[in-house]
């Protein structure tokens, strides 16, 4: 169920990271951030509201609040580097990063999740490496990556990282109020950022609005799966799951953009749908 869990939450997110990237390329992408978590706001609370709790901590209290802070980090980055650089670069080079910070953390713990889930996890990493280091056709043609873009990459994925250490320490007493929590830091991080590092008029606001609920929306519903998956299993595996977002991304971009995918990628996609039924038989 862990893995299900986060692979869906995977799946949706890959849909809004592009959907991010690409309102990136005509509006800045700090900004596209900023809209965009203040509408998962204004949705998350009326779920946190509904669904209750039976005790919010104040350990819960501050790992959601450090959580939030490092998806705004992750999330400036992202946006901005995908308004940057091909978008089949992009999210895979985060992931790989997203991937590796908490499995490391979940082992250093003393994690040891049995065969299936060990065989799973492997395959899951080889999916997301994959789909990393096998450039598409454009990108080879294109040429070396950008560094500043692969530094953004890189950064929005270490934060990434470790906001799923920090969601995987909230407690399940706690209920919704966590992504409630982490969606006001997250936006109140992301104003800041916006303030510091962006200049000039806001347009394209209503070309923008679509996007942001579409990506308000779905990123909520796949931090409420995320947080499930965590509370219900191994960090490690919960974490390499929830990695595999650039699979829906990169279809994506290359369906939509034109952004076409190797041989190699394609074998990528299929070794993350391996992964997760070989977790889940088991």
């Amino acid at each position: 169920m862990t893995a299900l869990l986060a692979f869906l939450a995977a799946t949706l997110a890959g849909g809004a990271d592009f959907a991010g990237g690409y309102a990136s390329r005509f509006a800045n992408g700090i900004r596209v951030a900023v809209f965009a978590q203040v509408v998962g706001l204004a949705f998350a609370l009326p779920l946190a509201i509904a669904y209750g709790s039976e005790r919010l901590g104040a350990a819960d209290v501050t790992w959601s609040l450090l959580a939030g802070i490092a998806a705004a980090c992750g999330f400036g980055c992202f946006y901005s580097a995908m308004g940057r650089g091909l978008i089949t670069v992009v999210a895979p080079v985060s992931a790989v990063m997203t991937a590796i910070i908490p499995v490391g953390y979940a082992l250093a713990r003393g994690e040891r999740p049995g065969t299936p889930a060990q065989i799973g996890l492997v395959v899951a990493l080889v999916a997301v490496i994959v789909v990393s280091v096998a450039p598409g056709k454009q990108d080879a043609a294109a040429g070396a990556l950008d560094r500043g873009v692969l530094a953004l990459s890189l950064a929005s994925g270490l934060f990434f990282g470790l906001f799923l250490i920090a969601f995987s320490r909230v407690s399940e007493q706690a209920g919704m109020w966590p992504v409630t929590l982490e969606r006001l830091a997250a936006a109140a991080t992301l104003v800041v950022l916006a303030l510091a590092l962006t200049r000039g008029p806001v347009e394209g606001v209503r070309r923008l609005l679509p996007y942001v609920l579409a990506i308000g929306a779905i990123d909520l519903i796949a931090s409420v799966l995320v947080l499930l998956a965590l509370q219900r299993g191994p960090v490690a595996i919960a974490s390499v799951f929830a990695s595999l977002y650039p699979v829906t991304t990169v279809l994506l971009a290359g369906a939509i953009l034109r952004e076409r995918l190797s041989r190699l990628q394609y074998v990528g996609v299929v070794c993350a749908l391996v992964a997760v039924a070989v977790v889940s038989s088991g």
